[in-house]
């Protein structure tokens, strides 16, 4: 498909435009004009000889006048509707006014030109409506494609508490409800709710991300709930926050349990009344979000403490679903090894290698304390350092084989005189390193809280 030339540049091939008139003169006249702009133009002198070729044809554009013998414009658009809804219609009439063009909008036109009109203003609509439909097919493309990507069928597993958990996946995710998502860090939470949002009718929506955890708790009610400019010191422009941007579609907030409480009661209030309103704003703005929140703490517990309200975890505990651990489901890791063989050779450029029975065992008996994200990382390092076709113990971090704790290492620690505080330190920042920096993950797998690995991480010096 392609506009005229030097309207719009969209270099593709020739578009087809029907025009649609009982008048035959004004059909003659309207493909001479496209026809010396480029365009393969096509007629039709009635609505129901339109819609013949719409479907025999299928062209890019359709022209149509409102006022018609038989079918009526508005008659055609209400008839492409069902049969062509992608295909981008522009009326003509005599008889302009507003109550036609509100009509011929409602009804999806993509404008709407009065005679007299020039033959620059036509053409300019006409390359207008190609260069929309050609962004609302890649738009089309690139959600199907995300879908394909998110859907159930890319999340590896073969465990029978996988199983039932992927059925309960696809059971709620054709409803609006909230779901909560629990598990440790690492397991794969975020794949699970965009399966949710890809899975649901609110699929052709945003899905919006938001790690609560990460946002300073003097900015996430801007974030979630926007501003308008001179709401506060900073606040040099106006901005929508997560919840509008999510409309019609999903907002994940992650790590949930991290929310600070002066923002879950308005947290709540936008969930139960559906409605926002933006720091600085007077009025509110009804919004259309389901919200699926995740989190690795125990907030039952976090309730009972006081630290997270009960009111808002009820609400978006409607329905939870628990991921289990890694070391709860020894029968995936095999396939997700393979999984992340193939991905983390073709990102070092090179041919997947193999592992023999001893080296999966090894992977197969390990605790995975930082679960998949933790297997993804330790097989990304076996395939930058094996130096042949087969990955070895020697190729896996040494946590997993146990080399790091042999006599053979721990005599090589003492013989440097080194003070168990430095082992430590160094022990902490190795295991930082391998998980790409993570300090949540890397504090799992080193069984302390993150202000502990922060302390063993100093250098007193």
């Amino acid at each position: 498909m392609s506009v005229a030339p030097g309207n719009s540049g969209v270099n593709s091939e020739q578009a087809t435009v029907l025009v649609v008139d009982d008048d035959h003169d004004m059909v003659g006249a309207l493909h001479d004009i496209l026809r010396q702009a480029g365009y393969r133009a096509l007629g039709a002198n009635s609505g129901r000889e339109a819609l013949a070729m719409v479907e025999r044809e299928t062209p890019d554009v359709l022209i149509s006048d409102l006022r018609m013998a038989g079918m009526s414009g508005h008659g055609l658009q209400a008839e492409l509707k069902r049969i062509a809804p992608d295909l981008p219609v522009i009326i003509i009439t005599a008889f302009g006014s507003i109550q036609t063009a509100v009509e011929s909008m409602k009804l999806g036109a993509f404008d709407y030109i009065t005679k007299p009109f020039s033959n620059a203003e036509l053409l300019l609509i006409v390359s207008r409506a190609l260069e929309d439909r050609e962004l609302r097919a890649e738009v089309k493309r690139l959600r199907i494609e995300l879908a394909r990507n998110h859907g159930l069928e890319n999340i590896i597993a073969a465990s029978p508490k996988m199983s039932v958990l992927l059925s309960k996946l696809a059971q709620v995710a054709d409803s609006s409800v909230s779901v909560l998502i629990t598990g440790e860090s690492g397991t794969g939470k975020d794949l699970l709710a965009r399966a949710l949002h890809f899975l649901s009718p609110r699929r052709s929506g945003p899905f919006v991300p938001v790690n609560c955890a990460a946002i300073p708790e003097s900015l996430i009610e801007s974030e979630l709930f926007g501003h308008l400019r001179g709401a506060f010191t900073d606040a040099k422009q106006s901005k929508i926050g997560l919840f509008v941007a999510a409309s019609h579609g999903t907002l994940f907030l992650d790590e949930i349990g991290e929310m600070p409480p002066s923002v879950q009661a308005k947290l709540l209030r936008v969930i139960e009344d559906k409605r926002v309103r933006p720091l600085g704003a007077t009025g509110e703005t009804t919004v259309d979000v389901r919200v699926i929140a995740a989190t690795n703490a125990d907030l039952e517990k976090a309730v009972a403490d006081g630290r997270f309200r009960s009111d808002l975890f009820y609400r978006i505990a409607t329905v939870t679903m628990a991921v289990p651990p890694l070391r709860d489901r020894p029968e995936d890791i095999p396939l997700l090894v393979k999984h992340f063989l193939v991905r983390a050779s073709a990102e070092a450029g090179k041919a997947p290698p193999e592992l023999d029975a001893q080296t999966m065992e090894y992977l197969t008996r390990y605790r995975w304390p930082g679960n998949i994200r933790e297997l993804q990382n330790a097989i990304a390092q076996a395939v930058i350092l094996c130096s042949s076709a087969w990955i070895t113990r020697g190729d896996l971090p040494g946590r997993i084989t146990g080399d790091q704790h042999s006599p053979a290492r721990l005599e090589e620690l003492a013989s440097r005189r080194m003070a168990l505080e430095e082992v430590e330190r160094k022990y902490a920042r190795a295991v930082l390193a391998s998980v790409n920096g993570h300090r949540g993950e890397a504090a799992a797998i080193l069984g302390v809280d993150r202000k502990t690995l922060a302390r063993k991480l100093e250098d007193p010096s």
